[in-house]
């Protein structure tokens, strides 16, 4: 029997071999905006981050994470694809690379599968450093065909980003951005911006694509800024902290590891800026990041990469300084900036806040999900 018929409501089922059941999108967003929706909601992915909350009513099957890349693919997956034939539920929602496979066989089982397209997945893989260069667009080409049949496929492809359109023009889509829930960052009594400690912030994960050494190589450049810190949150791994400490921006810098929603808010309000420094890697100057938009709701400013699809945003809306994110002097002048003129920088906050409260938040996505999944069963 399956989920819906013991509930009375359709049941959900989101898959994920890559990602945790803490992860945002999936569960503080896509889930618990489909629970909302009248749907019976469950989470099947990587255990939670230690200390993370997750919303109620939502239910968890939680797995250890991979030992290594071919455990994921060669164990992992082959357990996925036996757990979801076995079990019945009424939408199979599935939401990385690897789990194309699952979806083709739940699709010629007659089962209702929803592909969910995080990132440009053509693009990373000309990025991915582990394969061979000379065969990434090889790779890269048979991974859209791939992807593009699936995505034909399916009941239904969201995309969150609507640069991806375009690679998904013969399927039925619907675009819902990662866009922040603005409340998760911002603090009711927040800290007024000249009161704050010269801290600049990054969160996320912690790589040399994403920028991890030039923020530290700039901090190295803020020569006269006295007690100028770059706090950075989020996942690092023991090769990149050991290469952080050998920088001559290291005493300058402070990792703080993994933070909950409440402990990076807190944070957040203590920092002057946002940094988002990600490198021009094929994928980064196809998507914005997500953390572009949280830094805003949280009120920073924002010290961004110059991507021309960024820039879309950054100058509309006047709420932060592009910059070469490949130049740590460039990268340094603004930090130097935003820490001497505190109230241009409050101003640069206020309207980045302002823009995420009225345009670039999670509601309006919640509704275009919501609606979407209702024409699977007017389509029927």
């Amino acid at each position: 029997m399956s989920a819906s018929h013991r509930s009375g409501r359709r049941s959900v089922i989101h898959v994920s071999s890559a990602h945790r059941v803490s992860d945002g999108r999936i569960t503080r967003k896509e889930a618990a905006s489909l629970l909302r929706g009248g749907y019976k909601v469950t989470i099947l992915a990587l255990k939670r981050a230690e200390g993370a909350e997750l919303p109620a009513d939502l239910e968890y099957i939680e797995y250890d994470l991979p030992s290594s890349r071919a455990h994921r693919f060669l164990v992992r997956l082959p357990w996925l694809i036996w757990f979801c034939v076995r079990k019945r539920y009424d939408v199979y929602h599935v939401h990385d690379p690897e789990l194309i496979l699952l979806g083709l066989v739940l699709r010629l089982l007659g089962r209702r599968v929803v592909y969910d397209a995080h990132e440009a997945y053509a693009m990373v893989i000309l990025d991915r450093d582990w394969i061979p260069r000379l065969v990434r667009p090889l790779f890269s080409r048979i991974w859209r065909s791939c992807e593009a049949f699936l995505a034909n496929n399916a009941s239904l492809t969201v995309i969150a980003h609507d640069t991806l359109e375009e690679q998904f023009e013969k399927a039925r889509i619907v675009v819902v951005r990662n866009f922040p829930i603005p409340s998760d960052f911002h603090l009711s009594n927040s800290t007024a911006m000249a009161d704050r400690p010269p801290v600049v912030i990054y969160h996320g994960d912690l790589t040399r694509q994403r920028g991890l050494f030039s923020m530290v190589e700039a901090m190295a450049r803020l020569e006269g800024v006295a007690d100028a810190e770059l706090h950075l949150a989020g996942s690092l791994s023991e090769a990149d902290e050991a290469e952080l400490r050998r920088h001559d921006g290291a005493g300058r810098s402070k990792y703080l590891g993994w933070l909950s929603g409440a402990a990076l808010a807190h944070e957040l309000d203590q920092a002057r800026a946002g940094l988002v420094l990600l490198h021009p890697t094929n994928n980064y100057l196809k998507i914005r990041p997500n953390k572009l938009y949280e830094y805003m709701a949280a009120g920073l400013p924002v010290i961004a990469s110059d991507f021309p699809h960024w820039r879309e945003v950054v100058e509309p809306y006047r709420c932060g300084i592009l910059v070469d994110p490949l130049d740590a002097e460039e990268i340094a002048k603004a930090i130097r900036y935003l820490l001497d003129n505190p109230q241009e920088a409050a101003e640069m906050g206020r309207r980045g806040r302002m823009a995420v409260v009225e345009l670039f938040n999670w509601q309006q996505e919640e509704d275009e999900l919501i609606r979407a999944y209702s024409s699977m069963w007017s389509r029927a």
